[in-house]
């Protein structure tokens, strides 16, 4: 019984040639494959969270708080509401798994996220190991040095080839951009894929955050300018 279970179940295993003739009659290209492994955040999944960091924001101070205290409480809480937005972001593709602010034996990590298996079939993802780190920068400004070279700190002190940094304002440009290609060449590697507050709008608005990340990636590596996809 067993036997011929087997060999049934061989017999309807696809040959390479026979998966390729499959994905060309039905059209499956590298857009399906993406929504497949990203599928679309949910509505507002962007602007709900922002609506409610802008609500911290202007909220009231309480009657006895000193201004600097009330200041202090008030960004620590914006910046947790702006992990928890990037953590739903993340956890929208489902091989990622996702910790909140790990302490481990010399730091606090926003996000540290494992790769699984599902999603080796990325050339790009495969590249980045068992797990990635993600640090989160709600402030007025865009990446600089001094933001790469921690990052790059963490990355080695924790054992992670890849470092997404998420922040409110802007690509890096200049002495930012060549550090990020100069981390991203030597040995062990250590990228860094940034990503803007207006690129996770977009991925709210229709975006595929994969290959968003994938593309940043291949940026860094390449010490490339934007890609856009002709």
């Amino acid at each position: 019984m067993q036997t011929a279970h087997n060999t049934a179940s061989a017999s309807d295993h696809l040959t390479l040639a026979q998966w390729m003739e499959f994905a060309l009659k039905n059209d499956i290209n590298d857009n399906l494959i993406y929504n497949y492994l990203s599928p679309p955040l949910p509505p507002n999944s962007v602007s709900r969270w922002l609506a409610r960091i802008d609500r911290i924001e202007k909220a009231a101070r309480p009657k006895g708080a000193s201004p600097a205290k009330w200041s202090g409480k008030r960004n620590k809480v914006k910046g947790r509401a702006f992990e928890a937005m990037i953590g739903l972001i993340i956890r929208s593709v489902p091989s990622f798994s996702v910790w909140k602010n790990v302490t481990t034996t010399t730091n606090e990590i926003d996000l540290l996220v494992s790769v699984g298996l599902g999603i080796q079939i990325s050339p790009v993802i495969r590249q980045w190991g068992s797990h990635f780190l993600c640090e989160c920068k709600l402030v007025n400004k865009g990446v600089n040095a001094t933001w790469i070279g921690k990052l790059n700190s963490v990355l080695e002190l924790h054992g992670a080839e890849v470092g997404i940094l998420v922040s409110s304002k802007g690509v890096p440009k200049g002495k930012a951009k060549t550090q990020i290609h100069m981390h991203a060449f030597k040995t062990p590697p250590k990228v860094m894929v940034c990503i803007s507050l207006d690129e996770l709008k977009e991925c709210e608005n229709g975006r595929n955050f994969l290959r968003l990340i994938s593309t940043r990636y291949i940026e860094a590596k390449s010490g490339a300018a934007a890609l856009i996809l002709q």
